[in-house]
């Protein structure tokens, strides 16, 4: 075989690895469906549901939707997620989102920017989703921290819950069913 075959098929052996290696090294499952309890401290403290989704449409990237419902306050999320591995154990996710909420007076929409990191500790099947969260309403915004945990129970039952500190105090527990490819445990 003469060099400039060999090097025209190591140029596509190597294309193909680059193409191939985020399908490779694709660490987390961002087809699910997750819900329950949620307690949120604005306006008042009041108890209610929370209810997400997230659907991988070509990976990287995936679509979302959030609903959450305390007494007499609704948010809806509905966005998309770029997410991309770092390395076997993390990801790295962000994301951009169409906000509305209504707080039994007046109803206001805008934006909703996000950046996190979806992390499995090591010798365990804990995960965590430390996460910066951004909504802007137009004349009011609102910045906060949220830290999500999520535990399969098999590869695809897990507990979820999560903390939320900022402007938008909260937090929830619930389950998450997964309907992507099952992968064994880590």
């Amino acid at each position: 075989m003469n060099t400039a075959k060999l090097r025209k098929a190591g140029l596509r052996l190597g294309l193909m690895a680059l193409l191939g290696a985020p399908v490779l090294a694709q660490a987390y499952d961002y087809n699910y469906l997750e819900g329950g309890y949620l307690n949120r401290d604005q306006p008042g403290d009041d108890s209610g549901l929370r209810v997400q989704g997230s659907f991988d449409i070509a990976s990287p990237i995936a679509i979302f939707a959030e609903y959450a419902d305390v007494d007499h306050y609704d948010q809806l999320s509905i966005g998309a997620l770029y997410h991309t591995p770092l390395d076997r154990t993390l990801d790295l996710v962000l994301g951009a989102s169409f906000e509305t909420h209504d707080d039994g007076h007046d109803d206001d929409s805008g934006f909703g920017l996000r950046g996190g990191l979806r992390w499995t500790l090591p010798q365990t099947r804990l995960e965590l989703n430390p996460e910066l969260r951004y909504v802007d309403y137009g004349h009011d915004d609102g910045l906060s921290l949220r830290l999500g945990a999520v535990y399969p129970l098999t590869p695809a039952l897990a507990l979820q819950g999560g903390v939320q500190a900022g402007d938008d105090d909260r937090f929830d527990i619930g389950v998450r069913y997964s309907f992507g490819p099952q992968r064994a445990y880590r």
